[in-house]
């Protein structure tokens, strides 16, 4: 532990901290410890004044002060009837349990249920110490009158017992911080994201054994900050005295200074988002959602307190409520923090995509943007197929569903050449790919639209993503939560045989191949005859994400996206085939049977 510098009056003045940590020390006489603990407090004091530092305007010094006075005399509605001793309900010089420091309580015998989490590296078990002491009242099993020192109970003047609230844990104690474990170096270490235990404030103290315990977060005798905290919650203080998350510095819930006044949903002490900090989704007592202590069960929903357009500048709610969408509100307890970087369990939470400790502001993406700060530190699977803890690449995230663990994409198009996993779709040894993980050097793609220059890479959100978004021309939020229009797309793309050539039908396509080249048929011979006088959706024949080497059919060629709908086109001649081969620059022929009529072979641009 760290050296403290030794003072050289005869009497050394105490901090409040440190006397209060001497409660749990052996040897002390009870007169002595107070008459400490009164120059702690004075010495408290003068250091705020010296620092500079206003003390809260509701900040409780004394004991007596606080809701932990029982007494009649107490300022709290849970009082006794006529006691007007204070610190009788915790203490007593004689007649005691011999529990330190003269505790006056019976223990409780309860066997708890104790907090278990998948990213918990500590391995806490049953109350012990402080946390134990607390307990005989915090639990709700022992009358706040039944002391060691009197033969009779002392009469309550409201409920005997502590009374239903946040404040009575009870016996489950699943949903609330862990307590009683070793708080050890080689578990900051493992965790990554814990604060070495030699480096936390002398506030947050552990107990003499390096035990993490009640009294690492609250001093029953002192009320400066609220809830007898040890440090303000305000902005995450006392949170982050143990907690480094990665990347919250830069983050913008860290920065967010957005009122948090136009919903009262939930227990937000502070103003503004960045001043609630962690109480913007966390609770350390009583959590709705016990693993990771979040403020409801339903993961989305605390993403939902911000993201419905009262608080937050994007409505996700309103995104998530259209026809096809990554809806979270389909899954419950599925999503696990400690879940690989492939998603093997069919699910969709906002912190797969999102690391709410790190994520950034959006900001207005250029072509050559890889990856937007919405998606900082979150974790993905590379083109390599390989996991990555920190995704370099926005399809990177995409993968982690949409790869090897693919998820089967509802009303999607019966392929002659059938996958689903978009990173071999993607690859650069496939037939024929959009150029989503590497450039595409073909010269046969005449179509492409002014400002969309040849070997330009492309981001799944080109795509993918909200028809009403920036990219869209939309002021609505920008991402792949949402969209009106089939397969999440940001723009209309019919794939129904016999639908008349628009702008609007094809407009998912249109936004990158000039209409009036495809038109012209400048690369295709054939466009025009096909899309206008025959109606057949540009679907039937391409394939928009690529062709997997491991699954070309036999026999046929799929360069330039093709891959023909099943469903539209069927086979044809005595071998019953579907094939199409590739005869050169803007050339090849086709066998099959489509719209009733018969091709064998038939050639095309030669």
């Amino acid at each position: 532990m760290r050296q403290r510098k030794a003072h050289t009056s005869s009497r050394p003045p105490r901090s409040a901290e440190l006397v209060a940590a001497n409660l749990f020390q052996p040897r002390r006489h009870a007169i002595a410890r107070s008459s400490v603990r009164l120059v702690g407090r004075l010495v408290a004091a003068t250091a705020l004044l010296n620092l500079g530092l206003p003390r809260p305007s509701s900040a409780q010094e004394y004991v007596s002060e606080t809701v932990h006075n029982l007494s009649v005399s107490g300022p709290g509605g849970i009082r006794a009837s006529s006691e007007r001793q204070v610190c009788i309900f915790c203490h007593a010089p004689h007649n005691t349990g011999g529990m330190r420091p003269l505790w006056n309580r019976q223990m409780p015998v309860s066997n708890y249920r104790i907090y278990r989490s998948s990213t918990l590296d500590a391995r806490p078990g049953q109350p012990t110490g402080s946390s134990k002491l607390c307990l005989s009242c915090h639990d709700g099993t022992i009358a706040l009158g039944s002391v060691l020192s009197r033969a009779d109970r002392i009469q309550m003047r409201t409920e005997d017992f502590i009374p239903a609230g946040l404040t009575n844990l009870g016996t489950d104690l699943s949903d609330d911080h862990p307590v009683s474990f070793f708080y050890t170096s080689g578990i900051a270490n493992t965790d990554r994201q814990l604060v070495d235990p030699h480096a936390i404030p002398d506030q947050t103290r552990l107990d003499p054994s390096g035990q993490l315990q009640c009294t690492s977060c609250h001093d029953a005798h002192h009320n400066l900050y609220g809830n007898f905290l040890v440090l303000p919650e305000q902005f995450g203080e006392l949170c982050l005295a143990c907690h480094k998350m990665d990347g919250w510095e830069q983050g913008a819930h860290q920065h967010s200074s957005v009122s948090v006044a136009a919903t009262n949903t939930v227990d937000w002490p502070f103003d503004s988002v960045a001043a609630n900090a962690c109480r913007s989704c966390h609770r350390s007592h009583t959590a709705g959602g016990h693993e990771r202590l979040l403020l409801h069960e339903e993961e989305e929903a605390n993403c939902l307190n911000c993201h419905d357009g009262r608080i937050a500048a994007s409505n996700l709610r309103g995104e998530i409520d259209k026809p096809s969408a990554h809806d979270p509100r389909r899954w419950l307890r599925v999503h696990d923090p400690a879940e690989g970087a492939l998603v093997d369990a069919e699910h969709v939470e906002c912190a797969d995509c999102h690391n709410p400790h790190a994520v950034e502001s959006a900001q207005e993406q250029s072509p050559l943007t890889t990856i937007g700060g919405t998606l900082s530190r979150v974790a993905g699977f590379s083109a390599e197929g390989l996991p990555v803890a920190t995704a370099r690449h926005e399809y990177e995230v995409c993968f982690r569903c949409h790869a090897e663990t693919a998820v089967q994409v509802r009303r999607g198009i019966a392929r002659q050449a059938q996958s689903a996993n978009l990173r071999l779709k993607f690859g650069p040894t496939s037939p024929s790919f959009h150029p989503v993980v590497v450039s595409s050097g073909g010269t046969e793609t005449v179509s492409l639209a002014p400002g969309i220059s040849r070997g330009t890479t492309l981001r799944c959100t080109d795509c993918h993503n909200n028809d009403s978004g920036p990219r869209a021309g939309g002021s609505g939020p920008d991402g792949p939560h949402g969209s009106v229009y089939p397969f999440l797309l940001e723009r209309n793309y019919t794939t129904t045989d016999d639908t008349v050539e628009s702008d609007f039908a094809y407009a998912m396509c249109y936004k990158c191949h000039q209409r009036s080249s495809l038109l012209a048929d400048e690369s295709f011979p054939l466009h025009r005859l096909h899309v206008v006088e025959a109606r057949t959706p540009c679907s039937a024949c391409h394939d928009p994400h690529g062709i997997a080497v491991a699954s070309q059919s036999v026999g046929s060629d799929h360069t330039h996206l093709i891959n023909f709908d099943t469903t539209l086109v069927r086979p044809a001649g005595p071998s019953r085939r579907i094939q199409f081969q590739d005869l050169g620059r803007f050339a090849g022929s086709c066998t099959m049977t489509c719209h009733g009529k018969t091709h064998i072979e038939t050639a095309y641009g030669r």
